[in-house]
């Protein structure tokens, strides 16, 4: 992966669930990776939530992603002082990491299908959290 490949505007789908497969909500919206600096781009997301209850909330979240030869690291934006979230390293084109997040830990698994259209797959547990987040992007 690299940069250019992410560069637009995304349209994502995305859905939360419990690991036994409770739906915990869905969201939707759209995602746009911008040129930032150098090797690094910054995403913003702005997304619509509807909870499992039925609630609506509206979220907006930046990150900034970071590219080097072998490994993207993510960092957060205008949130928690620039701290890096997660880096994952580029193996055959599969993208998987691991982050520690306070005491809980997320594990990412990133699947592209064609140069429009790739998955995101985030498994959370901890005492916080027990979710698993699937979002769909598509141009």
């Amino acid at each position: 992966m690299k940069k250019e490949d992410l560069i637009g505007k995304w349209k994502i789908q995305r859905e939360i669930s419990a690991p036994d497969g409770t739906s915990k909500g869905r969201m939707w919206g759209i995602g746009f990776f911008d040129i930032y600096e150098g090797n690094q781009l910054l995403y913003q997301e702005q997304m619509c939530h509807e909870t499992q209850h039925e609630e609506l909330l509206f979220a907006t979240k930046f990150y900034r992603y970071h590219f080097e030869p072998e490994q993207v690291s993510i960092y957060f934006y205008q949130e928690e002082d620039g701290r890096l979230f997660m880096t994952f390293p580029i193996i055959d084109g599969e993208l998987k990491g691991y982050a520690e997040c306070k005491s809980d830990s997320y594990f990412l698994q990133w699947n592209w299908i064609n140069s429009s259209h790739f998955l995101t797959r985030y498994s959370i547990s901890g005492p916080k959290k027990n979710v698993i987040i699937e979002s769909e992007f598509k141009r």
